[in-house]
């Protein structure tokens, strides 16, 4: 029946992506820089269950998830054999974080036991949604038979039809798709963006040092009396830190351009509008002075530089929509912070929170992100963990406190203050060209009641000031929509608050670690910690997601 699985696999799975993701696939295995691999989720029941995870682990870097319809001790219960518990537990070995639908025994809801039948029943039921809702394709070894009770194969295999999940079912020498043209099948958009992440070269001098520098601030600065452990300190320099710089570069360099790219565009814009008001203002003069050849000249090399610039603005913004600089910004430092808190994970022994995306960030990140493949593959390749004991964790507190939750609430108090800054320069800019622009009306319509009392001798003040008055009418505005749109691109008022609010949440935490001595109460307090760092990321995640460059 392994066999017929995998026949199955290799004939049928390759046809359920779409045309691009199949074009994906194919340059990514010509390239060579990205291994391909499969992942099954199983909840490892006797039979069929196992023959599924049989056949996908047999292939290149496959990966188990398991998801438990109960808690670990009802479910071995059910178990015939000692043998087959055996192999349920040496498959569950090879799962990093297994799911547990239930978190009580059975017996401690105080059914009966006719109660405790359904119990069970519905729990198979709804370990067998759970899977058709996290897989892509389910692969159902069937007789195509109606289930014998509630959680059955049928029960599972007609959920998945229902919500458009492309089904292969499996039975005696044969195989079938159930469902060709489902809506809800493969989806392989992420590996560009994994491929990408893969194929940035970071110069090896530069990884050593950023990679020392890493080190030093998390194991020999601080001033905590405890000490990373020397296997612990390893694992974090050499399978998180490596990934966590090519993140980072990536982010900086993206940041870059596209904060790089903001500002020429404004700045252009303001300076097109200067030098095609100049064109037009001081060309009627020039005719009068010089003669008509030289007030085509300057009326000429006016809109000429316009152009110019207008062009260079367009050029500059195409080669950043191009090269996805904004983009590449976000997405690697969401995954640049999703590593660097893993690290402190790591090194207290705990799993991080799962990423999830909720139903209101849908729109901003998917669970098919890439960031999202990336951050699990890199977690599942790092050595099994040592659970923190309780002498650990008192030594392991004040190390949190100082090095993650103290840093992070000093990183968001400069951050809010260096955001309060550049938004009241904004403002005062913004504030001052408005001045600016409001006293040259004034002065114009004075200098008109002016030169109308005494046309004569007024006219030649009255031509300067007149071009200089409206040279100003039409540059500044300009300048203003230049600093509204750049104050807008850097999103300060936003980031300034989000900074503000996040404070007293790590000072909260802070105060809880403070008396968090035992392993659970510590362990938990450290998952809240990373679920706040990981839902304050994805919030800024979608902010900046919608940040774009208005070239108009």
């Amino acid at each position: 029946m392994e066999a017929l699985v995998k026949s199955a696999m290799e004939a049928e799975i390759g046809g359920l992506f779409p045309e691009t993701s199949r074009d994906n696939i194919e340059r990514v295995r010509d390239a060579g820089t990205t291994a391909i691999s499969f992942r099954v989720l199983s909840p490892l029941a006797e039979g069929a269950d196992r023959v599924v995870v049989k056949a996908v682990l047999a292939e290149p870097d496959a990966r188990l998830d398991v998801v438990l319809p109960m808690t670990l001790e009802d479910y071995l219960e059910d178990f015939a054999t000692e043998e087959s518990r055996s192999e349920f537990e040496e498959f569950l070995r090879k799962c990093r974080n297994p799911v547990s639908l239930r978190s009580r025994r059975i017996r401690d809801d105080r059914h009966d036991l006719g109660d405790q039948a359904e119990v069970r029943r519905d729990a198979y039921s709804k370990v067998g949604e759970f899977v058709v809702d996290h897989c892509d394709v389910l692969i159902a070894i069937w007789d195509g038979e109606a289930s014998r009770g509630r959680g059955g194969t049928a029960e599972t295999v007609q959920y998945a039809l229902e919500q458009k999940r492309p089904v292969i079912r499996v039975w005696g020498e044969s195989y079938e798709l159930l469902n060709r043209e489902s809506s809800n099948g493969l989806d392989a958009s992420a590996l560009k963006g994994i491929d990408q992440f893969n194929r940035l070269f970071v110069a090896p001098d530069e990884k050593a040092r950023y990679i020392k520098n890493l080190d030093k601030s998390y194991f020999e600065e601080p001033n905590s009396a405890y000490e990373v452990p020397a296997n612990v300190r390893e694992i974090v320099n050499d399978c998180l830190f490596p990934h966590y710089v090519r993140a980072s570069i990536m982010a900086k360099r993206s940041r870059d351009q596209f904060h790089r790219t903001g500002k020429n565009i404004y700045v252009c814009s303001a300076a097109a509008v200067a030098f095609a008001a100049a064109a037009v203002l001081i060309a009627p003069i020039a005719k009068q002075k010089w003669g008509l050849t030289v007030s085509l000249m300057i009326e000429g090399m006016g809109f000429l530089i316009e152009l110019m610039l207008l062009i260079f603005m367009l050029w500059t913004l195409n080669q950043a929509r191009r090269k996805q600089s904004h983009q590449n910004w976000i997405e690697n430092r969401f995954l640049a912070e999703r590593i660097r808190c893993g690290a402190f994970m790591a090194i207290c022994g705990v799993e991080p929170s799962p990423i999830q995306v909720l139903p209101y960030m849908g729109h901003s990140q998917t669970v098919n992100d890439w960031t999202v493949r990336v951050f699990e593959e890199i977690w599942d390749r790092l050595p099994r963990l040592r659970r923190c004991t309780e002498e650990d964790c008192k030594l392991l507190n004040p190390y949190i406190r100082e090095v993650w939750i103290g840093k992070q609430m000093r990183f968001h108090e400069d951050k809010k203050k260096l955001e309060s800054h550049a938004r009241k320069r904004f403002e005062w800019l913004g504030a001052s060209v408005l001045k600016m622009t409001i006293a040259a009306a004034v002065l114009h319509i004075l200098l008109l009641f002016w030169v109308a009392k005494d046309p004569d001798s007024s006219k030649q003040l009255y031509e300067g000031f007149h071009v200089l008055f409206s040279f100003c009418a039409l540059l500044l505005p300009a300048v203003a929509a230049s600093l509204a749109g750049a104050e807008a691109h850097r999103e300060h008022l936003r980031l300034e608050k989000r900074s503000a609010n996040m404070v007293p949440q790590l000072e909260r935490l802070d105060r809880q670690m403070a008396s968090a001595t035992d392993p659970e109460r510590f362990e938990n307090l450290l998952q809240q910690v990373d679920e706040i760092m990981l839902r304050e990321t994805q919030d800024w995640l979608m902010l900046m997601r919608y940040v774009e460059i208005k070239a108009s």
